[in-house]
C-alpha cells in the first residue's frame, strides 16, 4: 500500500515565530480523491508544498513531524526523488513552465526519467489529449492565455505518472466548462490508474461532486474531515470561515420535503429531485417577460465612458478580436466572460493603450485612446493584471501601498483611504511588514488591488480579481467595490470565470466567442440561454443553471440567487 500519512506535522516559515501548520495528523488512502478546502492563508498551499517534498528542502523553515508515502519519508527526500512519487501543480502556472512550446514542456519530465522515446511520446500524447491541449502542442507558451498555461502545467504533471498528484487550485484560470473537463480528467486518472489526488480549491460547487472526501482547514488545523454529503452538516461553520457552501446544498435545507434528507451535490441531483413537482409549473409561469431589464446606467447618461468602435486586433496571422462595437456607460459593472483565449484580456488592454488595434478606434470619455500614452491613461483607468505578482515590487505590504499614495500626493490628488483603512479593507492589517511574496496567492491579489485604489481612477479594469481567494474574501472585496462604485461614480469592466460573482454584482454581461461579441444582456437573461452558453464554455451559477434546466429552454430570465429562486417557487397568492 502507498497511503500518504501525515504524522504530527508542524511548519514555521523562515523569519516567523508563528507556525503555519499545527501538529497535523492525516492519512490519505491510496487511490483517494480528496478536496482540501479552507480560507485563504489557512495553510493549504503550505501543506501542498510539504506533500511535494519542497518543504523544507527548497524553501527552508522549521519542520516538525513527517510525511510518509508508504514506508518512504517524503520529508527526507530531495526534490528530484520526491518528484518521481508526488507531482504538484501550482496556482500560478508561470512558476513551473520553463520551455518555449507546449510539447517540449510536457515531455521534459519523462525525458529526465530517461524513459524510452516511444513511452515519452505516448505519455505526452495522452496528457495533451486529457487536458484538451493537443491542437496547441506546437504553440509557444508565451502566446497562451492564463487558462491554457494552467492546462499545460497539469499535462506536464500527468506525464510524470506520479502515484500522488497534489493540485493547488489548478482550475483557477479556467472557464467553467474547462474546469469540468479538468475535474473529469482527474477523476479518470484516479479511477483508471489508482492515482491519489489531493485537490486544493475554492470552487466548492464545482469540485464536491467529483471527490471522495472533504477536509476543511482553518489556521493550520483540520476542522472537518468527512464524506462530501456529510461535509455540510454544519453550514454556519463554513460560512464563519468564509468558505462557500454549494447552492444546491443550501436549497436542499429549505426544501426538505423535496430532498427527503438527502444532500444533493450537483445540479443534476437537484434537477432529478425537483422535476415533476408543482414547483416547476410555478417557475415556468414566472420565467417569461417581454420587458427585459437593462443596465441602469443607460437611464442616466448617453455619453459612454469607454467605447470600442469597429475594432479588430490581430497578432500576426492570428485574429484576436473582430469587429468589436461596444459601449460602456458610467457606473456600469460589466462582466466580460467567455472561453479561455477568446480575447477578453486583449479587449481590456486596448483601453489602456498597451497596443494599437489593427482596425478601429477606442475612446475614453470621447477622447481617442492613443497607444504609448499609458501613464496618461493610468490617471483615469486602473488595470489589475491576471497575475498580481507582476504588479508587486517593494519589500513590505506597507511600502507597496505607500508607494501609490506618495505618487498621488505628488500629483496633489485626493487619496480616498488612509493606509490603516486600506489595510483593513483588503484584510492585511496583520501583514503590513511582511514581504509581499511571503503572502498567499489570494493575499497578494488583494494587495495589488489595494495599491490600485490609491490612484483614485474612474474606471477599473479587473482581470480575474477573485482568483485564489476564498468566498469570504471574494464577497467582502466585491461588496467593497460595489459601495465604492456607488460613492465615487466608478465604472468596472471585470474579466472573470466566477459566474456567481457575475450573478451577484454585474449589471450587464458581455460574452466573447471566436473573437466577437456573442451575447450582451443582463445576467438574468444571459444565464437563461444554456445552449448558447455551452458553445462558449460557460456554465451559469448552479441555481441559475437549475432554473433554466427545469424550464427546458422556455425561460427568458432566471433566478440569480437561492433566495430569488425560492421566491419564484412560492404559490402565486403568497407573493401577490
Amino acid at each position: 500500500m502507498s497511503d500518504v500519512r501525515i504524522d504530527n506535522l508542524s511548519f514555521t516559515y523562515p523569519g516567523s515565530s508563528q507556525p503555519v501548520l499545527h501538529a497535523l495528523n492525516l492519512t490519505i488512502p491510496e487511490g483517494e480523491f480528496m478536496l482540501l478546502a479552507g480560507p485563504s492563508g489557512g495553510g493549504k498551499s503550505t501543506l501542498a508544498l510539504a506533500l511535494a517534498g519542497l518543504i523544507p528542502s527548497r524553501i527552508g523553515g522549521r519542520l516538525q513531524g513527517a510525511i510518509y508515502l508508504g514506508d518512504k519519508n517524503v520529508s527526507a527526500m530531495d526534490t528530484h526523488e520526491a518528484s518521481q512519487h508526488i507531482g504538484i501543480v501550482f496556482q500560478n502556472p508561470d512558476e513551473q513552465l520553463i520551455h518555449l512550446d507546449v510539447e517540449a514542456e510536457v515531455a521534459f519530465g519523462p525525458e529526465n526519467l530517461a524513459l524510452p522515446p516511444m513511452e515519452i511520446e505516448q505519455r505526452v500524447e495522452e496528457a495533451l489529449t486529457y487536458t484538451g491541449m493537443k491542437r496547441l502542442r506546437r504553440q509557444e507558451i508565451f502566446a497562451l492565455s492564463g487558462g491554457q498555461k494552467q492546462r499545460v502545467a497539469i499535462a506536464a504533471t500527468l506525464a510524470m505518472r506520479s502515484r500522488v498528484l497534489v493540485l493547488d487550485e489548478p482550475t483557477s484560470d479556467l472557464d467553467p466548462v474547462g474546469t469540468q473537463e479538468v475535474l473529469s480528467v482527474l477523476r479518470t486518472l484516479n479511477q483508471q490508474y489508482g492515482i491519489t489526488i489531493v485537490l486544493i480549491e475554492h470552487k466548492i460547487d464545482e469540485v464536491v461532486p467529483w471527490v471522495d472526501r472533504v477536509v476543511l482547514m482553518k489556521r493550520g488545523r483540520i476542522v472537518v474531515d468527512t464524506s462530501p454529503r456529510q461535509a455540510f452538516d454544519n453550514i454556519p461553520l463554513w460560512r464563519d470561515m468564509g468558505v462557500s457552501v454549494p447552492q444546491v446544498v443550501l436549497l436542499s435545507r429549505v426544501l426538505p420535503d423535496v430532498f427527503q434528507g438527502v444532500t444533493p451535490l450537483s445540479v443534476d441531483e437537484a434537477y432529478e429531485a425537483l422535476r415533476g413537482t408543482p414547483y416547476v409549473q410555478r417557475l415556468l409561469q414566472r420565467s417569461h417577460s417581454d420587458e427585459r431589464p437593462i443596465s441602469p446606467a443607460y437611464h442616466t447618461s448617453t455619453q459612454s465612458v469607454l467605447s470600442w468602435e469597429g475594432v479588430d486586433l490581430a497578432y500576426g496571422k492570428k485574429q484576436v478580436l473582430t469587429d468589436i462595437n461596444l459601449k460602456v456607460m458610467p457606473q456600469e459593472w460589466i462582466a466580460l466572460i467567455g472561453p479561455n483565449g477568446s480575447g477578453k484580456t486583449s479587449l481590456a488592454s486596448l483601453a489602456m493603450g498597451f497596443q494599437p488595434p489593427t482596425r478601429g478606434v477606442i475612446y475614453h470619455k470621447g477622447k481617442r485612446v492613443e497607444t504609448g500614452q499609458i501613464s496618461r491613461q493610468a490617471e483615469h483607468i486602473a488595470y489589475l493584471f491576471q497575475s498580481a505578482d507582476n504588479m508587486l515590487f517593494t519589500a513590505t505590504v506597507e511600502q507597496e501601498l505607500l508607494f501609490g499614495e506618495k505618487h498621488q500626493h505628488r500629483r496633489r490628488v485626493k487619496i480616498p483611504y488612509e493606509l490603516d483603512q486600506l489595510l483593513e479593507i483588503i484584510d492585511l492589517v496583520a501583514y503590513r511588514q511582511r514581504n509581499p511574496f511571503h503572502l498567499s496567492h489570494g493575499e497578494r491579489k488583494r494587495l495589488a488591488i489595494g495599491a490600485l485604489l490609491t490612484r483614485h481612477p474612474d474606471v477599473l479594469l479587473l482581470d480575474e480579481p477573485t482568483t485564489g481567494q476564498d468566498e469570504g474574501h471574494v464577497q467582502a472585496f466585491l461588496l467593497f467595490l460595489q459601495q465604492l462604485r456607488e460613492r465615487e461614480s466608478l465604472t468596472y469592466l471585470m474579466i472573470t470565470h466566477n459566474m456567481e460573482a457575475v450573478a451577484r454584482y454585474a449589471s450587464r454581461v458581455v460574452v466573447l466567442k471566436d473573437t466577437r461579441v456573442f451575447l450582451d444582456d443582463t445576467p438574468e437573461s444571459v444565464f437563461a440561454r444554456l445552449e448558447e452558453l455551452a458553445l462558449c464554455g460557460i456554465l451559469p451559477p448552479p441555481i441559475a443553471h437549475l432554473h433554466a434546466r427545469l424550464c427546458e429552454g422556455q425561460a427568458t430570465h432566471v433566478a440569480l440567487s437561492v433566495n430569488d429562486f425560492l421566491l419564484l417557487l412560492q404559490p402565486l397568492e403568497a407573493v401577490s
